[in-house]
C-alpha cells in the first residue's frame, strides 16, 4: 500500500508534508563494505526536498515548505541560512560556496552568500525548475520540467532562459568534469546531453520515471528511476543499461562518490541503496521518512 501511494509526485509531497514540519538530517557512517550506521545530524526547515555538501563539510537542504536554506556545519550545528524564492527544490553549491536554489514556484534561481545575503529573486529561468547545478567556471543550470528546457545564468546573473530544449519534464540535472550537461527525463524516461555549445541530444534509455541524475569520473551517467525501483547506467558513447541494477522502492536520490559507488535516496523504503562499480546492490542503512535528496562529502 505504501508504494502504490508514493507513485504520485503530489501524492508523496502531501503524505510527507501532513506529517512534517520540520525535518532532520540523517548522517550515514561507513566503517567499511558491511557496516554502516544512520544518526540524526540537524534540523532543517520544512519539507526539504534537496540536499548540497561543500568543501568543509556544511551540509544545506532547500525547504519547500518553508522557503529557504538550512545549514548544518559537520559537528550538527543548524541554522537558517537564507530566505529564497517560492518553494525551492533543487540546490547547489558553487566553489566559492554560494548557494543556489531553483524555485518551482516563482520560476527564478536564488543565490545565497556564505555570510548568509540572500538575493531571493537572483535570476529569471524556465517554467517549474526542479534542479540545479554549477560548472567549473561557476555557471549555473535548471532543469526545468514545465518547458521542457534548460536555462543557464552565468556569474553575473545573466539568464538565458531557454538555452537548450531536452526531453520531457526534466527533472534532474548533472554536469560533467568537461562542462557536458545532462538531464534526467521524467516522462520520456531518457537522458539529454548538452554540449558546452548548447546542443543537445537524446543520449540513451532509463527506466520508468527518472528522477534523478548523477555522473562519475569515467563519465557514465546514472539515473534513479522512481517509477521501476531501478538504476540505469548510460556510457559516454551512449550505450545504456535500463536496468543496470534493482534498488529500495522508489528512489529519488543519487549521488556517487569517489571511489565509483552509486547511492540513492528511496523514498518509500526510507532507506539508502549502495551500489558497487560493478553493479552489485545492497541495502545500506535505514534513514529519516521519505528521503527525497542525497549526497556525499570528501
Amino acid at each position: 500500500m505504501i508504494r502504490s501511494l508514493s507513485r504520485g509526485w503530489w501524492r508523496g509531497r502531501l503524505t510527507v508534508a501532513a506529517a512534517i514540519s520540520t525535518a532532520a538530517i540523517c548522517a550515514l557512517a561507513l566503517a567499511g563494505p558491511a557496516a554502516a550506521s544512520s544518526s540524526i545530524l540537524g534540523s532543517t526547515g520544512n519539507n526539504p526536498q534537496a540536499i548540497a555538501v561543500d568543501s568543509v563539510g556544511n551540509i544545506y537542504t532547500a525547504n519547500y515548505g518553508s522557503d529557504n536554506v538550512s545549514k548544518i556545519t559537520p559537528a550538527g550545528v543548524s541554522t537558517i541560512l537564507g530566505p529564497t524564492g517560492i518553494q525551492p527544490l533543487g540546490i547547489a553549491v558553487d566553489s566559492a560556496g554560494n548557494i543556489y536554489t531553483a524555485n518551482r514556484g516563482s520560476n527564478n534561481v536564488s543565490k545565497i552568500t556564505p555570510a548568509g545575503v540572500s538575493t531571493a529573486n537572483w535570476a529569471p529561468v524556465g517554467t517549474d525548475p526542479y534542479a540545479l547545478a554549477a560548472d567549473s567556471s561557476g555557471n549555473i543550470y535548471t532543469a526545468n520540467s514545465g518547458s521542457n528546457n534548460v536555462s543557464k545564468i552565468t556569474p553575473a546573473g545573466v539568464s538565458t532562459a531557454s538555452w537548450a530544449t531536452v526531453g520531457t519534464n526534466p527533472r534532474a540535472i548533472t554536469v560533467d568534469s568537461a562542462g557536458n550537461i545532462y538531464t534526467a527525463n521524467w516522462a520520456s524516461n531518457n537522458v539529454s546531453k548538452i554540449t558546452l555549445a548548447g546542443v543537445s541530444t537524446i543520449l540513451g534509455s532509463t527506466g520508468t520515471n527518472p528522477v534523478g541524475v548523477t555522473v562519475d569520473s569515467a563519465g557514465n551517467i546514472y539515473t534513479a528511476n522512481y517509477g521501476s525501483d531501478n538504476v540505469s547506467k548510460i556510457t559516454p558513447a551512449g550505450i545504456s543499461t535500463a536496468s543496470w541494477a534493482i534498488v529500495g522502492i522508489t528512489p529519488r536520490g543519487i549521488t556517487v562518490d569517489s571511489a565509483g559507488n552509486i547511492y540513492t535516496a528511496n523514498f518509500a523504503s526510507s532507506d539508502v541503496s549502495k551500489i558497487t562499480p560493478a553493479g552489485t546492490s545492497t541495502s545500506l542503512a535505514p534513514t529519516g521518512a521519505a528521503p527525497r535528496g542525497i549526497t556525499v562529502d570528501s
